[in-house]
This record gives structure tokens, sequence and C-alpha cells, in this order.
């Protein structure tokens, strides 16, 4: 095999080992990677911060290194910046300095000759709008992630290694990287079993608060980074998010694949929502405003993130891993790997007593509506919706579908079928089971293994399904599948202001948001693409997805809308006066007869 496929080859062998004991010490001896990151120079009130990296090669092997930024973080599927953001400085091999020559827009090589140790030194820049960096000037944490900040080796991506930070004082790191080990440094010193799982652990500096609790003999970090200490009653919080863990891990035989766990949340007025899995921890954006009245309004994205634990991180497709920093890494299975984990989380908080019945069927009901008023359910399958998720959307004529929103309501559809057909005998979390079981580590599972995995821990074949739903775009018939739990849905169209631009995050960090204007609908009718860069929405400037719904929700029918984009480079305004559609509404009501096998599934489904 070629030289490079050897070494995604060896990865491979010990994917295993570093997924399930990833932060245990690595073997003494051999090559080994050390990062050492100063903020003391770090203003927070700054737009932009430059974080001062050195990364020291002991034993390095050849007689020149590449060192190589990359362009994606796991987990996020899109194109970043992070080359741009670095900035090389010196290089030395013991006495000796040394030149840094630029081998190409995210690579950089230094040529020692034979040594004992090679060090670069290099700047990487975090800027206000960050993902997970609170973007006012009070704010009081550096956020980032390791992607963003940590430069590898491609000979050297299995190697241990270990970071330690030099901070202002005051100031502590929370992340989920083991402190203390490998006796290089003592406290201060942290370490990773190699580069993917060093880079898998996001990194808070600053100030912050922090909770804890423990489950199931794991012990749990809640980090809150705010600009100012939220008054926060945590007993009720935490035993919240602890049932959140305890029934994301009873999906998985009751037991975590873990000894710590680290929440690390961002509030801020207009944070970024959503959240980023990690091998042991989530990062997790929060509005104060919601989260300050209720804290428990935070558990959905983080009973989504957690089963991400499993869920992508431990059961994978089989092109996420080991990881490809240098390009896209495209798989038809996003559907289900985020999709089917928020399907999961209505599971989870509805089992936990965090939701009710009727809660879930109002939050199955909600996605069926949204789906259904979306003419590219017949036009983008789940598995391209996966595929294409990092083209532009002229790649699909301008159609855009989630697949978080595909997956949730197919993994809703296949967990009533496969209670159906063996009479509640057997469920979706059998086939979670049967994946971490058989396709865990290095394995992964292919799009057929994962409709093998299916008949193979339910005894029935869902081929047919996969063919009508997963593959292709058809019409589903819903009563088919809810009437096994004792729900009929009840589709009904109302009208509604039609002024609808919707939005797409940047194509890369730090670009604008993009508009989605809905074929048929107003927007598009005056002219406006789904692609287009949002400058401003009726006068109001676009920062983020926020400010669309902030725009938007004011207008009434008639009212003017101007919308400035850019488009190919170019400027381009747009104006157009809100109309009327019919929005589709969905109800998941229940029959009116209920049997004892329809009780037993929804019981079996809920709790």
């Amino acid at each position: 095999m070629g030289r490079c496929a050897k070494f995604r080859s060896q990865r491979a062998v010990r994917a295993a080992c570093c997924l399930f004991a990833a932060f245990a010490a690595p073997a003494q001896g051999g090559t080994r990677v050390h990062y050492t990151v100063d903020a003391t120079g770090v203003s927070l009130a700054d737009a932009e911060m430059a974080l001062q990296v050195t990364m020291r090669i002991d034993a390095p092997p050849g007689e020149r290194t590449v060192f190589e930024a990359p362009v994606w973080t796991p987990g996020s599927y899109r194109l970043r910046d992070f080359p741009q953001r670095i900035a090389p400085g010196s290089a030395r091999a013991g006495e000796r300095a040394l030149a840094v020559g630029k081998l190409s827009p995210r690579s950089w090589e230094v040529v020692h000759g034979p040594a004992a140790w090679v060090e670069l030194s290099y700047r990487v820049t975090v800027r206000n709008g960050d993902r997970f960096l609170h973007p006012g000037k009070e704010r009081r944490c550096l956020t980032y992630e390791g992607p963003a900040v940590y430069l590898y080796v491609q000979q050297l991506l299995s190697a241990p290694c270990t970071v330690s930070f030099a901070l202002p004082d005051g100031w502590s790191q929370a992340s989920a990287l083991s402190p203390g080990a490998l006796g290089a440094g003592g406290d201060g010193t942290f370490a990773a079993a190699d580069y993917d799982v060093l880079a898998d652990c996001m990194v808070k500096l600053g100030r912050f608060q922090q909770f804890s609790f423990d489950s199931l003999g794991a012990h749990f970090t809640a980090v809150v980074d705010d600009e100012r200490d939220l008054e926060i009653t945590p007993g009720p919080w935490l035993d919240a998010l602890r049932a959140v863990t305890e029934e994301g891990a009873m999906v998985f035989g009751g037991h975590y694949p873990f000894p710590r766990y680290w929440f690390l949340f961002t509030v801020a007025p207009r944070a970024e929502g959503g959240g980023l899995e990690h091998l042991a921890s989530t990062g997790i954006g929060l509005s104060r405003g919601p989260f300050s009245r209720d804290p428990s309004s935070s558990l959905g994205v983080c009973a989504h993130e957690f089963f991400h634990c499993w869920n992508v991180k431990r059961l994978r497709p089989v092109e996420l891993g080991p990881f490809d920093y240098e390009r896209a890494v495209r798989t038809v299975n996003l559907w289900w790997s985020e999709g089917v984990t928020d399907y999961y989380t209505d599971v989870i908080l509805a089992r936990a007593g965090l939701s009710n019945p009727a809660g879930f069927a109002r939050s199955m009901a909600a996605s069926i509506a949204s789906f259904e008023g979306n003419p590219a359910r017949l036009v983008i399958s789940p598995e391209r919706s996966s595929w294409t998720k990092w083209d532009p959307p002229a790649v699909n004529n301008g159609y855009t579908i989630s697949y978080y929103l595909q997956g949730e309501l197919l993994g809703f559809l296949l967990d009533l079928a496969i209670r159906d057909s063996t009479d509640n005998e057997k469920s979706l979390d059998d086939v979670m089971r049967f994946l971490l079981e058989h396709h865990s580590g290095e394995r992964g599972f292919t799009r057929d293994q994962l409709v093998a995995a299916v008949r193979s821990a339910t005894g029935r074949d869902f081929e047919g399904f996969w063919n009508l739903y997963v593959r292709a775009a058809n019409e589903i018939s819903w009563n088919d599948f809810t009437q096994a739990a004792g729900w009929e849905v009840i589709i009904t169209e109302v009208p509604a202001v039609d002024a609808r631009i919707a939005s797409l995050s940047p194509a890369i960090e730090g670009g604008r948001w993009r508009a989605i204007a809905p074929p048929g609908g107003a927007a598009a009718a005056a002219g406006l693409r789904t692609g287009d860069e949002l400058v401003q929405i009726n006068g109001r400037r676009i920062i983020d997805g926020n400010d669309v719904s902030a725009a938007m929700r004011p207008i009434g029918r008639g009212q003017l809308v101007v919308v400035d984009v850019v488009r190919d480079g170019q400027p381009l305004t747009i104006r157009f006066r809100a109309g009327t559609y019919m929005r589709v509404r969905a109800e998941l009501r229940d029959l009116p007869a209920q049997t004892p096998k329809m009780r037993r599934i929804r019981a079996g489904l809920l709790r």
C-alpha cells in the first residue's frame, strides 16, 4: 500500500483503543509531541486575540518535518479557515535556528537534519464571533476547538501528545484532557493518546463557574462561561442533567464509556445555539435570557450532544474515522448520526420524566409539519442530503432539507415499525446496542452494514424501508407507522404571512450567513436565491441566524421587505412585498380505541 494509506491503516488498527480508552496514558518512549499554549498576552476585550503556540517533537523521524493545519473540525461538516489564522514564527532544533518554508496554504516545512527534537513556534488568531466564544467585550473566557490551534504532522498522528498552558493570573482551563499524565510537568500538563484525541478536546481558558455531579461511577462537570456569574440554583438543574445522562446510558446497557465528562457552556446575549460533540465533552452555546430564567431550557441540546458520546463518536459511519483533516469527508449516513440522535433527544427527555407523552407527541408533530411543508422532501433523499452537506445549495437545484429533520423522523418511524413487527420485543435501542458491539472503534459501518445491523438486531428485514425512505425521496404514509403506538397524524393547512427567508450557516467560518428562499415563496419569486449571502434585511445587519429570525418576525402581509445580499461576489438588493401562503400544521392525535399492543408499544418507547 502507499505511504499515506499505510499510516491510515495503522491508525485504524489502534482507533478502537483510542476511542474507548482515549484518555489513558500512552506508553513511554519513542516520538512524542508537546504543545505549549501561551495566553498571557491575550486581552479578552479585543475583537481578535492571539495565542502563541509552541509545538515540540521529541525524536522526530527523518530529517525534515512538514507541519499541517486542519481544514475542518470533526462533527462540524463545513470547511473552516483555520490555515489562514496560523502565522508561523521561528523554528529550531537544539541551539540551531531553522528556516520555515511554506509548502501550501495549509502546510509548512522545517528541514532540521538528524535532531533529538525540533520545535516550531506560531501564532493562532481567535476572533470575536467564533463559535463558543462569548462575543461581548466583557467576556471572561477564550474558547477554542482543537483543530483551530494544534498543527499536526501526518506521520505522527498516532504519537502521544501533551499540552501545557501559560495563563494570566486568575485564569483556569476546562477541557476533557487528562491532567498530569506522563509525568511531563506535573500539574498544568495534560495528555492525550494521540492527535485525534487532543484535537477532539475543546478548551476553555479564563474565568468561569463550575458545577459537578456523579453518576453511575463517572464524574461530570458543567462549566458555565458568561460575562458575569449567573445566579443558578444548581440542584434541580444538575438532577435533570444527571437524569439525561443516565437515560442515554441506559440505551447502551447502563454504563458510560469514560470516567469523566465535561459540559462546556457558553452563555451570551446572542450566542450561536447548538453544540459540538466530543469523546468525553461537549461545547454548547446558550442564549442568556432563556437559560438564566430556566436552566432546564438547556436539556434538549444537552441530551442531543450527550447521545453523541455513542452515536457518531464511538459508533460511526466508516468514512468518519480515523479522521482526515485535509479535505471534506463525505458520508451518506449523517441522517443516522445526527438525525436519529435528534430522535433520541425527545425519547431521552420523555424517559427521564423531563417531558410527558403529550410533549413528545407535540415535538414529533412539529417535525412532521416542518417536513411536509418543505417541497425538498420529495427531491432530496436523506442519503443525498448527508452526502451533499459540504456543497452549496446549487448542487440540489436550490432545494435544501435538513438531514437532522429527515433522520429524526426516520428514527421515529423505524422504531415504531420494529416494535410493531416484534410486539415490542425489539426496538431501535437493540439496533443501537448491536452497532456499538459490532461496529464501534476502528470498524465503523457502511450504509449496507447499517441495514444489516437492523436485520441482525431485530430479526426483521427493513431493506424496503431503506429503498423507499432513505435512498429515495418518497411520500410517507405516516399513519401506517404511528397507529402502532395508538397515534394518528392529522395534517392541516392555515394561511400565514409569506415573507419566508430562512438561513444557512456560512460556507466557511467567518463568512456571511446564507439565505434559504423556499421555492414558490414571495422572496424566491422576487429573485432571492437559496445560497445568497445575507448582508441585511430591512436595515438589520445579519450576523447569524438569530438576526434573520428577528428581522422576519414583525413583518406583516403586504409589508415591503428589502434584502441586501452578495451573489457571486457582487452586492444585490432584492425587494418584495410579503404575501400569504398555506402553512402546514400537523397533530399527533390519540386514536379513540387503544389496543393492549398499542399501549405496550407506546410505553416501551417512552418509558
